[in-house]
């Protein structure tokens, strides 16, 4: 950690690293970088960070997957995907949805548990889901045949623009969002 710098600077040291980096950046990795100042100090930047883009900017400094990055407000988003052509939004299927649900409710969890809750053959829809990084193999189970395990990663986190598991809603909350449709 560079030793010569002040509060002032450290607020703007911490910006650029987000805004440069290539995926989130995880607050134990700025207070580790930054261990010259105290975990108060470090959060104090952020949060102002924070309260400027969500005041006077077109981006946002999202907290997701533990970390933080940078993002577009969401009211830009039509213009930004006209500029760009976007044509296609990141869309999943009723079986990549039912696959990643149980996987992130049920994690740690085996292809055979996710292939009898959904009463379907699910190797297919796993494949997939690990292609694209969503889920990972987190392991073996300890039992006969010591099938793979899988789990969501960060990238589910920031896809799903969500700070960490908990924030998922509970299964109460599930079945009134149900009802009500």
């Amino acid at each position: 950690m560079p030793t010569d710098i002040n509060k002032s600077e450290l607020k703007s040291i911490i910006e650029a690293v987000i805004f440069s980096a290539r995926s989130v950046v995880k607050k134990e990795e700025l207070y580790k970088y930054f261990s010259g100042f105290t975990r108060k100090e470090i959060d104090g930047a952020i949060e102002e960070l924070k309260n400027f883009y969500k005041k006077n900017t077109s981006l946002v400094m999202e907290e997701v997957a533990g970390g933080f990055r940078f993002k577009t407000k969401k009211n830009f988003y039509p213009y930004i995907k006209e500029f760009y052509g976007f044509k296609k939004e990141l869309r999943f299927s009723k079986a990549a949805l039912e696959t990643l649900s149980l996987i992130a409710y049920k994690q740690p969890i085996t292809l055979k548990e996710i292939s009898y809750y959904r009463g379907t053959q699910s190797s297919y829809m796993l494949r997939q889901l690990l292609d694209s990084g969503l889920i990972k193999i987190a392991g073996r189970k300890d039992v006969p045949g010591h099938p793979l395990l899988y789990e969501t990663t960060d990238k589910f986190l920031e896809v799903f623009g969500l700070k960490s598991l908990e924030e998922l809603p509970s299964i109460e909350e599930l079945k009134d969002i149900l009802k009500g449709e």
